[in-house]
């Protein structure tokens, strides 16, 4: 990864900080994307305190025109941007007979339309390069649904199938576009979670096969391996990095 330039989406902490620190340690030059320039900011002056390289950029991924300005704007500074990882997420639980449109809207607008506006504009630059890689952070829930997650399974099934459908439109001109779906992470949004009473880690890790959480740095390890070269025959695909979860039929 020495020198080539990585785009990270809501990386001002959780997973997205995760892939940061991977990336900068392999000699990637990372932009921390962040809606919220406090954890931004903050995250991108952590990695240069350690000594890598790194730059924060405002985004909104919601708006299209943002992501469009900000590749013309990285395109201009570094030349090229070699992978784009569309990261952010939002939580919003609820049952679906009582969630508010608003929730609704939110989820879709950051998680699945917010990954399509983000890999129009790096794909075609990429595009025009003949060369990169767009990774998709999917979640298992967008492939086994449970209850009061409604909006966010939706929107990660979607990304799961935009991955699908980027990768096989432009497999044959050079980009590769992939997914990465992890189960439960012991991230700020799992926090939250349990705090809202919306699970128990007892409960996630008994559901688990492996009969524990994942680690930031266990996904940020497959995020790293399926951008780089050897990886070079994967695309369309979604892999799953979550203990079991998936194939496992109990609970």
């Amino acid at each position: 990864m020495d020198n080539r330039v990585v785009v990270i989406t809501g990386a001002g902490q959780g997973l997205g900080l995760a892939f940061a620190r991977r990336f900068t340690q392999a000699g990637a030059h990372v932009v921390i994307a962040e809606a919220n320039q406090t954890t931004g900011r903050a995250a991108a002056e952590a990695l240069r305190a350690e000594g890598r390289s790194a730059q924060f950029e405002p985004l909104d991924v919601r708006d299209p025109q943002q992501s469009a300005a900000l590749v013309d704007r990285l395109a201009d500074q570094r030349g090229h941007i070699d992978v784009w990882i569309n990261n952010a997420g939002i939580s919003r639980l609820g049952p679906a007979e009582t969630l508010p449109r608003s929730d609704w809207d939110d989820s879709i607008a950051v998680m699945l339309s917010g990954a399509f506006y983000c890999a129009q504009a790096a794909g075609r630059h990429m595009l025009a390069r003949g060369a990169g890689v767009i990774v998709n952070i999917a979640s298992v829930t967008g492939m086994a649904h449970h209850h009061d997650r409604a909006a966010y399974s939706v929107a990660k099934a979607g990304v799961i199938a935009l991955t699908e459908a980027l990768g096989v439109e432009w497999a044959g001109r050079g980009v590769r576009v992939v997914g990465v779906a992890p189960a439960v992470v012991l991230t700020e949004m799992v926090r939250a979670t349990v705090e809202e009473g919306q699970g128990t880690l007892e409960v996630f890790e008994r559901r688990t096969p492996l009969r524990r959480l994942g680690t930031p740095e266990e996904i940020a390890e497959a995020v790293f391996f399926l951008a780089g070269d050897e990886a070079s025959y994967i695309t369309a695909e979604t892999l799953r990095v979550d203990g079991g979860w998936v194939a496992y039929q109990l609970f």
